[in-house]
């Protein structure tokens, strides 16, 4: 099997979008690409609250200009194609090229950069995004253009 042209990947700052969340959320039994999300359950959202061991994350301006930096440069070290970026407060989406790699390995580089950016800005914290995140593979330009706009048109306007 050929792989993806490129990967839109999205994932939230730590504590942003919870189990439970009322807004949907992804379980073990509900984590099929394009499956409905679960809707609304206060008992697993008061355990995932529970469960945290740091504040929740809300990127500061110079945080998210330091992550949109971090992005910049992994994409250029590892030699991928930055096609769009954009860190929200409590988000990060970024489209981009990556031959060779999957996207979920691209995914924990790039969290992993911004991360050694953002404890190297302070303070210092264990956890600045949740576990995992989407890894969409876009197939063809057409999806690509799709993926580019919306990124681009996402509510917090980008640093």
């Amino acid at each position: 099997m050929s792989e993806p042209l490129a990967y839109h990947l999205s994932w939230t700052c730590y504590g942003q979008w919870l189990q439970g969340d009322a807004r949907g959320y992804v379980d073990r039994q509900h984590r099929t690409p394009g499956e409905p999300y679960v809707y609304n359950n206060p008992q697993f959202y008061a355990a995932a609250a529970n469960r945290m061991t740091e504040p929740p994350v809300w990127l500061s301006d110079e945080h998210r200009r330091r992550v949109r930096d971090a992005l910049e440069v992994v994409c250029a070290h590892r030699k991928w194609t930055l096609e769009k970026q954009n860190v929200q407060p409590d988000h990060v989406h970024i489209v981009l090229r990556a031959g060779g790699v999957t996207g979920k390995r691209a995914m924990k580089a790039l969290k992993g950069w911004a991360t050694r950016a953002l404890n190297a800005l302070g303070p210092r914290r264990r956890h600045w995004w949740t576990v995992g995140g989407k890894v969409e593979q876009v197939w063809n330009e057409r999806r690509l253009r799709q993926v580019t706009a919306y990124v681009a048109k996402q509510s917090f306007p980008s640093v």
